[in-house]
């Protein structure tokens, strides 16, 4: 299971182009940016689920961790789980 700091560090990793397409691909399909997130963490060669990365993001936002960018109300109740749920990846 990964922690919050190696799901940071591979975020980091992504360039700031691709990062500027999960944000938008955020506010328009949810469920599609964090299923994203999953394919680049496991080309990345960690294994996450769309449930963690929910996590993380929730408490990265907890933590006002997205100053450069603020997520809308569709992103925030997609990473609540208000959003349609694709299950555990």
């Amino acid at each position: 299971m990964a922690t919050l700091d190696e799901f940071k560090a591979m975020r980091d990793a992504v360039p700031m182009s691709v990062q500027g397409e999960l944000f938008k691909l955020m506010t328009s399909d949810p469920d599609a940016s964090i299923q994203r997130m999953v394919e680049i963490a496991a080309e990345k060669g960690m294994t996450l689920t769309v449930e963690e990365v929910r996590g993380f993001l929730r408490q990265m936002d907890d933590d006002d961790e997205f100053d450069d960018f603020e997520l809308d109300a569709v992103a925030l109740a997609a990473i609540a789980g208000g959003g349609g749920q694709l299950g555990s990846s």
